[in-house]
């Protein structure tokens, strides 16, 4: 899936939750069967309400420069920085 595909079904889960549908209800949608079992552990996160737009958002950019045909490794590593700033220099810094 490109980063595009996944934003949609993302959009998608989180206007289901807006809605106030129930996970049994999504989880009975085929439409998401494939996201469900590649992704697993993001569906869940998605559903469970713990999902930060923030990170998503840094992520798809990200992935859309993999996608772009820059080194994979190098993209990981601009991710890793990102989410050390976001949550371990807070705590460093007190």
């Amino acid at each position: 899936m490109n980063a595009d595909q996944i934003e949609e079904i993302v959009e998608k889960l989180i206007n289901l939750k807006k809605e106030n549908k129930s996970n049994e209800f999504i989880d009975s949608l085929s439409e998401f069967n494939e996201f469900k079992l590649t992704n697993k552990t993001f569906y869940q996160t998605i559903l469970s309400g713990e999902f930060d737009p923030a990170i998503f958002k840094k992520m798809m950019n990200l992935k859309r420069k993999i996608e772009n045909g820059e080194d994979k490794y190098s993209v990981d590593v601009k991710f890793g920085y990102y989410m050390s700033e976001k949550y371990i220099d807070p705590v460093i810094k007190k």
